[in-house]
């Protein structure tokens, strides 16, 4: 492993880079803009590019930027999380702004980052922050909008189905050091690495934040990427047990029998729960327009105008069927005592009606709860395998 020694910065802005070449010519830009409209603010920012087991036209991009002022950091971790893990370890920064090498931030990310994490409070509190929307853009278009954990939009049968926030975001280095993201580890059941950080984040007491008018830029290319294959392989991210259990109903955001009870056309749900409408402020309008002089393609999503070509496949602003049926399985869970996970899974006739991947991710859930010792049956061994690590994890580590 080597490393650049990284002068002391108030933020440093850390690519993650593997086997993009100059592909990754669109990111690193996007974050020397960021990086340099925060100096103009007055923050101190570096830019430190992340060379995890990267080929050689990796190597020689990344040096073509050293002459720019970044600093450059080699391991061979071969897992996104730990390399993440090894840069918080080596730069001398208070905050920390992660960005994978085929995303982009808009130009006043870290700038107006930094600005909500100092107002946020004192440092014993874990606060990670998010931008207020994602462009989706590649093979796949969609939109995607954070929601606080703090917000009485958030749903906890909705962030356990669904990831709520992206990897993109800023932290303190003392957090990432006290709480590292876990290990990818497909071949046992696990994926999702930034998935069971947010998690744990929560679980420690910490909280996702949002920063307003801010927006970031995600690339989907099929399967070649880390997520793409956990998508693939069914992997599901790593329990964290207590997480939610235990709560009466009123304590579990967006968990109600009216939603329980409720069909999935939009005209039924609450307007909290419909796919948000595209309202974009002059500001994200504007970083959007930058973004797409960088990376062209990000008009195939949405236009300079905020005009999106595609319905908005939005998690966080919409109720699927899984998430119905997690919720009602909560509120059975909340008001009944069962002697095993299957017949709680059983209590709801929503479980029923989903297909095997989203009923074995319901499923899964609830296994993951110490309270239950019966696992019920998966869909596949590829998932019975997944459960039983889960137990493994549940029984020995918890």
């Amino acid at each position: 492993m080597t490393y650049d020694v990284v002068v002391s910065a108030d933020v440093a802005a850390i690519i993650n880079l593997h086997r993009e070449g100059p592909s990754a010519t669109a990111s690193v830009i996007s974050a020397w803009r960021a990086v340099s409209a925060a100096a103009n603010s007055g923050i101190a920012a570096e830019l430190v590019l992340v060379l995890d087991t990267p080929d050689e036209p990796t190597e020689q991009f990344a040096e073509s930027w050293r002459d720019r002022g970044a600093s450059i950091i080699s391991c061979s971790e071969g897992d996104l999380g730990a390399a993440r893990n090894t840069a918080a370890e080596q730069v001398d920064a208070e905050w920390l702004a992660f960005l994978d090498g085929d995303d982009l931030w808009c130009e006043d990310w870290l700038m107006r980052a930094h600005a909500a994490a100092t107002l946020a409070g004192p440092s014993a509190t874990i606060d990670v922050f998010h931008p207020a929307l994602n462009v989706i853009f590649g093979d796949h278009h969609s939109l995607l909008h954070h929601v606080a954990s703090t917000s009485p939009d958030f749903s906890w049968a909705r962030f356990r189905l669904h990831n709520s926030w992206t990897a993109l975001c800023l932290v303190r280095k003392a957090h990432v050091l006290s709480v590292p993201y876990p290990r990818n580890d497909l071949a046992r059941g696990f994926g999702f690495e930034d998935w069971s950080w947010n998690a744990e984040i929560i679980r420690r007491g910490g909280r996702h934040n949002v920063v307003p008018d801010t927006c970031h830029f995600i690339k989907r290319e099929g399967t070649s990427t880390l997520l793409g294959q956990s998508q693939q392989a069914l992997r599901s991210p790593y329990p964290t047990p207590d997480l939610i259990r235990h709560l009466r109903p009123d304590e579990l955001p967006g968990a109600t029998t009216e939603l329980s009870t409720l069909t999935t056309t939009d005209e039924h749900l609450p307007p909290t729960y419909r796919h948000a409408e595209v309202a974009l402020s002059e500001t994200m309008l504007e970083a959007i327009r930058i973004a797409i002089t960088i990376e062209p393609r990000i008009a195939e999503t949405i236009t300079s105008q905020g005009t999106p070509r595609y319905l908005p496949q939005n998690f966080n602003t919409h109720v699927t069927a899984a998430q119905r049926a997690l919720e009602s399985i909560d509120l059975a869970a909340a008001t009944t005592t069962f002697a095993t996970a299957a017949e709680l899974c059983s209590a709801s006739d929503l479980l029923g009606e989903l297909s095997p991947s989203e009923r074995a991710r319901v499923v899964a859930d609830v296994v993951l709860d110490p309270a239950y010792q019966n696992k019920p049956r998966g869909d596949s061994p590829q998932l019975d395998e997944t459960f039983g690590f889960y137990r493994q994890l549940v029984s020995t580590t918890w």
